[in-house]
This record gives C-alpha cells, sequence and structure tokens, in this order.
C-alpha cells in the first residue's frame, strides 16, 4: 500500500517538475525513495536525472520480493516445503548443490539480476509440482514469463545430463542378482528382472491432432519405462505419439532394438521381463497365458502372479504423477520436445528420491 502511495505521489508531483528545477527535483526523487543520487556531468538531461532514482527504487523493490520469497521458502517447516515442492528439503538442498556446480545456471541472466541456483531450482519445482500455468509462477518470483520458461528449460537440460547416471540397466551381476532375488521373494517368480509398461502422459491438441489421440479419446505421448522390485525406472522411452500400441513403441525402443541384437547383453542367465497381453511373446518378455478355458492349474496360476507383479508398473507410474503433478497434464505447452524433456527429467527425479529415500507420506 505504502508502495502505491509513493507511486502515486510521484505521478503527481512528475508533471509539475517540468516547470521546475530538475536537480532539485532529483534530490527530493533520492530522498522520497531512500537511493543515492545520480552523479553525472550531463545537466541537462533533465529526463534522466529525474528517471534514474525511479529506476533504481523499481529495481531495488523488485529484488526485494524476489529475496522476499526466498525467505518465505527458507521459513517453510520441512512437511511444508515437502507438501509444495514435493522434494524434501535435504534432497533439494542436494541437488541446488549439484546444480551450483554444473555451470548451467551461473554464467547466465535472466531479468534484471541474475537468478542464483537455489532460485532457478525452486521455479522449476514450482513448474512441476503442480499443473498451474506460468504466470502465477512468473509473479511468484517476480520475473517474466520468457525467462520463467528459460530457466526452466535449463534446468530441465541440465536434470537431462544425469540420464545415465540415475537410470541405467543391470549390468553388474550381483544387481541382475539382487533384483531377480528379491522379484522371487515378492512374486516367487523366477529369473525375472522387471515389469515393462507405459503410461499416457496428456497433452493439450496438437497440430498432428490425429496421430496424438489415443484410444481413450484424448491427446498423448506415451512413456514406455521398465520397473524394478523397487519401482525404480532402468530404462525409459519417451515421445511416442498417443495412438500407437504398446507393441509399437516397444519396437521402435533402443530396448527392443539391443535385445533383438544382442540379447545376453541385456538379458544374461535366461533373465526375462513381464508385461501385459498386448506385448509379444519373445524370449526375453513374457506375456501371461491367453485364457482359452484350456489353462493348466500351473498356468492359471502363473497368469494370478503375473498380475500381482504388474501391479508394480502402476504404482511406480502413480508415485511418478502424484509427486510431480505436470506430467498428470501438461497445459498450453504444445512442443512435444519440451513435454518429453520434462517427463524424461521427472523420471530421474522419481529415481533419485528413492536412492535417497525420500518418500511422500501421501503416497505411502
Amino acid at each position: 500500500m505504502e508502495n502505491d502511495k509513493l507511486i502515486l505521489w510521484l505521478a503527481e508531483t512528475t508533471a509539475i517538475s517540468s516547470s521546475e528545477d530538475s536537480d532539485s527535483w532529483s534530490d527530493v526523487l533520492c530522498e522520497k525513495l531512500e537511493v543515492e543520487p545520480l552523479e553525472s556531468d550531463d545537466h541537462e538531461a533533465d529526463e534522466d536525472t529525474l528517471f534514474f532514482p525511479l529506476m533504481q527504487y523499481l529495481i531495488r523493490l523488485r529484488r526485494r520480493r524476489v529475496d522476499d520469497y526466498l525467505h518465505i521458502v527458507d521459513s517453510w517447516t520441512d512437511s511444508e516445503f515437502k507438501n509444495r515442492l514435493r522434494l524434501s528439503r535435504k534432497t533439494a538442498y542436494r541437488l541446488i548443490n549439484e546444480l551450483e556446480q554444473s555451470g548451467f545456471i551461473a554464467s547466465h541472466k535472466f531479468g534484471l539480476k541474475p537468478l542464483e541456483p537455489k532460485l532457478c531450482f525452486y521455479i522449476f519445482l514450482s513448474f512441476i509440482a503442480n499443473t498451474e500455468p506460468l504466470t502465477p509462477i512468473a509473479t511468484r518470483f517476480d520475473i517474466s514469463i520468457s525467462s520463467t520458461f528459460r530457466v526452466i528449460r535449463r534446468v530441465v537440460a541440465w536434470i537431462l545430463t544425469k540420464l545415465n547416471d540415475v537410470i541405467k540397466w543391470p549390468q553388474d551381476y550381483n544387481d541382475i542378482q539382487v533384483i531377480s532375488d528379491t522379484f522371487h521373494s515378492q512374486t516367487s517368480i523366477t529369473n525375472l528382472l522387471g515389469v515393462i509398461d507405459c503410461t499416457n502422459i496428456k497433452i493439450e491438441k496438437p497440430k498432428n491432432a490425429r496421430e496424438y489421440c489415443n484410444p481413450k479419446g484424448y491427446y498423448s505421448i506415451i512413456l514406455q519405462a521398465t520397473i524394478d522390485s523397487n519401482m525404480r525406472f532402468t530404462n525409459i522411452y519417451c515421445g511416442e505419439p498417443g495412438s500407437s500400441s504398446c507393441t509399437r513403441v516397444l519396437k521402435r525402443s533402443p530396448l527392443y532394438n539391443t535385445a533383438i541384437q544382442n540379447r545376453n547383453s541385456l538379458f544374461p542367465n535366461n533373465t526375462f521381463l513381464i508385461g501385459h497381453s498386448s506385448y509379444p511373446s519373445l524370449p526375453w518378455l513374457i506375456p501371461p497365458f491367453r485364457e482359452n478355458k484350456r489353462l493348466t492349474p500351473q498356468q492359471r496360476e502363473f497368469n494370478s502372479l503375473h498380475a500381482a507383479t504388474r501391479k508394480l508398473s502402476d504404482k511406480a507410474f502413480g508415485l511418478l504423477k502424484g509427486r510431480f503433478k505436470r506430467i498428470k497434464l501438461f497445459t498450453v505447452y504444445r512442443n512435444i520436445a519440451f513435454i518429453t524433456d520434462t517427463t524424461v527429467a521427472a523420471c530421474i527425479l522419481h529415481n533419485y528420491c528413492l536412492d535417497e529415500n525420500d518418500i511422500l507420506e501421501d503416497q505411502v
């Protein structure tokens, strides 16, 4: 309110300044705004002399608003922080430290002042944790919408550099054995290395709408993932249009091509994945036995275990979309590459949170 009164005073008095001495009015402005007077040898630049203190004040006010919001975030309890930004404070700070060291943010300026990595990461978390549009996020952090979008894209680009370190196919014999043994203890299925499944990421109507309209009647891209016994993603493939079947997505994925060319590199010792009945039966991918009223008791029992195990994929996708609500629906955004990158970034953070034992209470 005081700022509004001050701006009103400036509007009323600036008109008078044209007939008064500009130096004296500049002194009055500096005193009112509590800023240092402009030091210049050009006394004829009346407009600049009057304009500079006002701009100095507005810049300072803007910085104060951003700093105030950072103080607000820092004042949240750990529970409030996690509920609003969907990561624990410990996980967020660890990622912020890595972002600071990455150089992805420090050398760039957005808006009137360089945005520190901490603020940039909070902007990104505010975006991915909710489905609200960019306007309220930009307003909250007091930067332009275009700058907000640039910050988000840059943080996403940084997270994507962690892909191969965080979402990894088990290669070491011990890792494979641990996953297989855990699956066996949970499901009684031997040699199981993971569950493969797809989920739709809802988007706004794109230009080539028919291709992206899925059988459920809405527009989407598809995320294919393999999930281990701890609900970690061990492989992802994202971006195929929503009209594609799971089999088509599978056959276009690098996972399929590698497994066809060199099965043992991915599935040693007769290990395999399981998938729902729409998937083809392959040496390394086993769907349930098709119901034909002639299944043996052993086959029916396997199908029952198979169905129970496949629920892991539903739970993993539920955790992903429950934590990062943006993945449920990308409103406004029609850039498929950006949507795909953001979805992959969310998958990386999903694994990162599991590694940090960062579990949300509303998902337990």
